[in-house]
């Protein structure tokens, strides 16, 4: 089984960390401004990232299985690619259920209130995103729950046709509405279909990641 293992780190914002040598056979891509050139009359760093997040099926197509980590995260255990495709057996889709909150609404007002109390960190790369209106759009389907929310630092997919449509309408969302991709996935996964196993294992608690962000830098 053909596996990539991608991650970016666009603006050389993170420290790069290489992943451990794997036991299952991949192929290892980092996405950085040498061989991704910044867009800067376009977008910033940070939606530029999103680009090989949500179609590294597209940017380096013939893999079976594509993983995703972000560059705050690190892969330290020989194992992680493996236990990505346990994960994956009999699904199109792997994510990480949100430790935090539950749901899009839950997500959306944590961050309004936050903006509102004067938070910096949020301000700063949120303020004027068009949080109102992708809320508006969501709930105006009758036929989606708003009962999941998932942690996206991390997943796995194979690139099916679904999973295909899934990720141009979370870019549709990101690009459209708000860079905080977290919101619109849900969604994104509900419109196109996709057949996703949600882990109920908190992102950083697996064993076979780790988070590498160094103390006091965030990103969104």
């Amino acid at each position: 089984m053909r596996t990539a293992l991608l991650t970016a780190n666009l603006g050389n914002f993170e420290e790069a960390v290489d992943p451990v040598m794997q036991y299952a056979p991949c192929e290892f891509y980092r996405f950085t401004d040498e061989n991704f050139p910044p867009r800067r009359c376009a977008m910033t760093p940070r939606l530029q990232a999103r680009i090989p997040k949500l179609f590294g099926w597209q940017m380096l197509p013939g893999y079976e299985v594509y993983i995703w980590v972000d560059s705050s995260m690190a892969v330290t255990s020989s194992d992680c690619v493996r236990w990505w495709l346990t994960k994956l057996e009999g699904h199109e889709a792997a994510f990480f259920r949100h430790p935090d909150r539950r749901s899009i609404r839950e997500e959306a007002e944590f961050i309004r209130s936050k903006i509102a109390a004067g938070s910096t960190y949020l301000s700063t790369r949120y303020a004027g995103e068009l949080i109102d209106e992708e809320l508006a759009e969501i709930e105006a389907d009758p036929n989606y729950r708003d009962d999941l929310l998932i942690a996206s630092t991390a997943f796995a997919y194979r690139p099916t046709p679904a999973v295909q449509a899934m990720m141009r309408e979370w870019w549709y969302h990101v690009s459209r509405y708000h860079i905080v991709d977290q919101l619109g996935l849900p969604y994104a996964i509900h419109r196109a279909g996709v057949q996703a196993r949600i882990i109920e294992q908190h992102y950083m608690q697996t064993g076979y990641m780790t988070f590498a962000r160094k103390s006091g830098r965030h990103r969104g």
